[in-house]
């Protein structure tokens, strides 16, 4: 029986439900029209996604994790904007918000983390290119707290599946692989990193590469698989 039960957050936690209206990012862009960007709405958020996938295919080949002042400068070159760099970090933190907003709890999480805190120590990890959205996260949806160690990707400098990550936690736990099981929604960040380092992995939804005794419908099965265990 594990001593630990490390979580991921987005998609596991958290959910991000984007998309349903067409002005998700409407507080940032109007900060970028007040800072001199002169295209319209749907280009703006064209640019910032493109600035994300040409950050994320320089750092796939090795999983190495970028900071979103770093997408955020591409933009502002994009844009051709002539802005200090606290404007630059003003603009950054606008665009976070904005998505930070369209971020809800995963139903049941928290008071799921709150029994399973009675039975086992919990830690967190999680690929983020911004701490302070992570923090703001964990403390407006009343997750904060169960978590004894939180390892965040962009603080390491590598991201899910590489093996840093998990190993690191393991170290901060004082825990071995074999102490822990780890619980995520990704096949390739979540369980290839959680099985590459000799930790078990519960992963959410149905998978065809993954056992079916290593799957979870939802998260709340965690209760059904673990709560129980050690009342």
């Amino acid at each position: 029986m594990p001593e630990c039960l490390i979580f991921a957050l987005f998609g596991t936690l958290v959910e991000y439900e984007g998309g349903s209206t067409s002005q998700d990012f409407a507080r940032s862009y109007k900060k970028a029209t007040e800072l001199g960007c002169a295209i319209g709405y749907a280009d703006y958020v064209q640019v910032w996604d493109s600035a994300f996938l040409k950050m994320e295919q320089a750092a796939a080949p090795d999983n190495s994790e970028f900071h979103l002042n770093e997408v955020c400068d591409l933009v502002v070159v994009e844009l051709s904007l002539d802005i200090a760099r606290a404007e630059k970090d003003h603009l950054a933190r606008q665009y976070m918000e904005d998505w930070l907003a369209l971020t809800v709890p995963v139903p049941g999480a928290s008071g799921l983390l709150k029994r399973l805190s009675k039975h086992y120590r919990l830690a967190l990890i999680s690929n983020t290119h911004y701490p302070p959205m992570v923090h703001a996260l964990l403390n407006g949806m009343a997750l904060t707290g169960f978590f004894e160690v939180v390892t965040l990707s962009v603080e390491v400098g590598r991201a899910k599946p590489h093996p840093l990550i998990f190993e690191l936690t393991l170290e901060k736990l004082g825990l071995s692989a074999g102490q822990a099981i780890y619980v995520g929604d990704s096949y390739e960040r979540d369980y290839i990193g959680a099985e590459g380092v000799g930790m078990d992995c519960q992963l959410i939804g149905r998978h065809a590469r993954v056992p079916r005794d290593h799957q979870l419908h939802n998260i709340l099965d965690l209760a059904i698989n673990f709560e129980t265990v050690r009342k």
